[in-house]
C-alpha cells in the first residue's frame, strides 16, 4: 500500500489539515482489507459505491459508501 505522503500529494496547504486528515481516514478505510462474510477469503472488495463484492465466491452485499 501506498505511504500517507504519497495520497495527500496533490492536497497542499490550500486545502487545510483538517481535510487532509478527513480524507487520509476515508481513504484507509476503502482501500483496507476485508475478509468475505461467506467464505472468509481476503478477496472482498468494493465493486461499485455501496456494492461490496467477493471474487472468491461472488457473494455480493449493499453496505456502506465506505465501510461495509
Amino acid at each position: 500500500m501506498r505511504g500517507k505522503d504519497e495520497i495527500l500529494r496533490g492536497l497542499g496547504a490550500k486545502y487545510g489539515a483538517t481535510l487532509r486528515r478527513r480524507y487520509a481516514k476515508v481513504y484507509f478505510m476503502l482501500k483496507k482489507r476485508r475478509s468475505c462474510p461467506m467464505c472468509g477469503s481476503i478477496r472482498f472488495k468494493r465493486e461499485a459505491t455501496g456494492i461490496w463484492k467477493c471474487h472468491k465466491c461472488n457473494y455480493k452485499v449493499a453496505g456502506g459508501a465506505y465501510d461495509l
